[in-house]
Parts: C-alpha cells; structure tokens; sequence
C-alpha cells in the first residue's frame, strides 16, 4: 500500500513536470507573438499593467499625461539598474541603459496589444504556479533523491529571475542584450525540467545497442552546442532586423534581408550543419535504435522541427520575411532544442537488471 502510494505521488510530480514544460512553451510562443504584433510595450510598467492587475480596454481609462508618467517611471528604475551592474564591469550596457534615448520612447495605447502582452504574463504566471505545486509534490523524492527537490528549486530561482528579467525588458524598451539573455535563461529552464522529466520516470527499456547509444549521446552534446551557437546568431539576426524595421517604419519588408550584414550569412549556413547533423541523428536512430519507444518517439519529433524550421527560414529570408514566419522560427528553434536534451538525457540514463526486470536508476 505505502509503496503504491509513494508510486502515485511520483506520478503526479511527473505529471506536474510536463504541465510546467508545457507551460514553459507556452510562455516563449507568448513571447514571440509579442515581438511579432510588436506588443512588448503593451504594458509600460511591471508586474502591474498601466498600474492595474487588469488592463484597460479604452485609452479613456487613462490619464492624459500617461506617457510622461511611465517615462518617468522607467527612467528612474533604469538609474537604479545602472548603478546595480555598473560595479560588476557591465559599464558599457549601464551606460547604454541610462543614455540610450530610444530607451524612453513611449509608445501609443493600443488595447489589442496590451492585452496581447498581459497574456503573455499570465502564461508566466501559470508556470510559475505549477513548479510551485511542483516543488510540493517534489518532497516525495526527499529521502531517496534528494536532487530533485533541489535541481527543481533552482529552476524556481532561475524563472523568478526570469520574471525579473521581464522586468528589465519593459524598463529598458527591449534592450537587445537583455532579450537575448532573456531566451538563454528560457533554455536553462528547459533543460532543468526536461531533466527532471526523464530522470523520475521508470519502466525504461535498455538500449538494444548501448555503444550506438553512446555515440549518438556524443553527437547530441555538439548538436546542443551548435544549437545555441545559431539561437544566439538568430537573436542577433533578428535584432538587426528590428532596427532595420523601425527605420523603415515597418514597412518595404523586401529590403530587410538585404541590408543585413555577416551574421545572417553565417546563422543562414550554420543551418545547413545543424540540417545534416540532425538527420544523420535521427536516421542512426531509426536504424539502431527503434525498438526504444522513447528515443524513436523523440527522434521523429526532432526531424519534424528541424523540418518545419528550416522551411520557415527559407521563407523568411526569400519571401520578404512575413510576420507569421518570425514567432513560429523562434518557437521551433526551442522545441529542437528541448528535444535534442530529452534525447540526451535519456541515452545517458544508467540502468540495472533486476529480476527480469529493467529498474531505472
């Protein structure tokens, strides 16, 4: 009885595991149709939006000196943030921070995308319930593994700073820096809760050929590098374009492409790398690996992503970069990414034979 209730328990935390990854998707799909409908100035102030838990819907229901008072708002919590990472050697983003003048640009009210913007947060908030509710059903694990409560209180601290982060965003009029620090931290968060994911779960077969699956998991720790390598090119990429958008006032979408400079030619090429590599993956899997549900499942989701991403690149960078391309881009990128660590993880789980039984340790 004691042993099925402690199974219960276990199964109920995985539970909670997968509803919070989910949530985690969630939250970064917001987050890109935020960039997309250019809403990441809906709400001017954080937590609270134009000071209320629950936006308004009509400019009539602010002020008419609403603009300057948030200006002030944000130039004061910037000055604080300045003299915070100006002593850590970050002199030149504090600098940035407290003297770029687009930085206090306010930006029209406009109902549909502070609503679009206060969903977004409302995703955070729900991820932010379920690793709480998580961390609960974690204690189950206290005795025996110990890490887990622990490895899932760190993703608590990681995206409460993350919700800082946003903080950081809205004050700074999405400071290119901070987003792309922003989507690091989203990736940390992943690889915590997908780890977490695979490591509670038991029932998994042995490998039917354990040295393949040493050499995939080899192949999958360079392809997670390279991955963040070409996140990392991307942010930079899309950052140029955001400049180039504004100073064509969102407009003449033909010409963006062609006035970036060497980093969207080689985020273009590393993605030929990143096509061949994944395929060489999946295709070892499919040969030597397919009687292992979990590593075959994953493997043909990963060839699906990395599919559908490489066409929505090709669409934006020959096509005019339709809007509709860019959030779903963004989204892919970290489903590739969360899969290749699920496949990781798994290939690297030890296992031991008993009583004619696989117990996953």
């Amino acid at each position: 009885m004691a042993i099925s209730a402690n199974l219960k328990k276990e199964n109920r935390f995985r539970s909670l595991i997968k509803a919070s990854i989910f949530c985690t998707y969630l939250v970064i799909l917001a987050g890109a149709v935020v960039r997309m409908t250019g809403s990441g100035m809906g709400c001017p102030d954080w937590p609270k939006c134009f000071g209320s838990y629950i936006p308004p819907t009509s400019i009539t229901e602010l002020p008419n000196d609403y603009k300057e008072h948030y200006i002030e708002v944000r130039r004061l919590k910037n000055e604080k943030l300045a003299k915070m990472i100006r002593p850590l050697g970050w002199t030149e983003l504090a600098d940035q921070i407290s003297s770029d003048p687009s930085i206090y640009e306010e930006t029209n009210f406009i109902w549909q995308r502070t609503w679009i913007e206060y969903v977004n947060r409302l995703a955070g908030a729900l991820l932010g319930l379920f690793l709480l509710v998580a961390l609960w059903a974690s204690l189950v694990h206290w005795k025996t593994k110990r890490s887990i409560p622990l490895i899932l209180f760190g993703i608590i601290i990681v995206t409460g700073f993350q919700g800082w982060m946003g903080s950081v965003v809205v004050s700074t009029n999405l400071l290119p820096g901070v987003l792309t620090a922003h989507m690091l931290l989203a990736f940390l968060v992943i690889t915590g809760l997908v780890y977490l994911y695979v490591k509670t779960a038991s029932g998994l077969r042995a490998l039917p050929t354990l040295s393949m699956g040493n050499t995939m998991r080899y192949a999958l720790a360079v392809l997670i590098g390279l991955t963040l390598i070409q996140v990392l090119l991307g942010t930079q990429v899309r950052q140029q374009i955001d400049v180039i958008a504004k100073s064509l006032a969102h407009t003449q979408r033909e010409l963006w492409i062609e006035q970036l400079d060497w980093v969207f030619k080689v985020h273009r090429s590393f993605s030929l790398l990143l096509l061949f590599g994944n395929s060489w993956l999946c295709y070892q899997v499919f040969k030597y690996l397919n009687h292992y549900h979990a590593v075959f499942r994953a493997s043909i989701y990963l060839a699906i992503f990395v599919g559908i991403a490489t066409i929505s690149g090709i669409v934006m960078a020959y096509f005019s970069v339709p809007s509709w391309a860019q959030p779903l881009h963004l989204f892919l990128s970290c489903l590739i990414f969360g899969a290749q660590v699920y496949l990781y993880s798994v290939l690297g789980r030890k296992t031991r034979i008993q009583t004619g039984s696989m117990i996953a340790s």
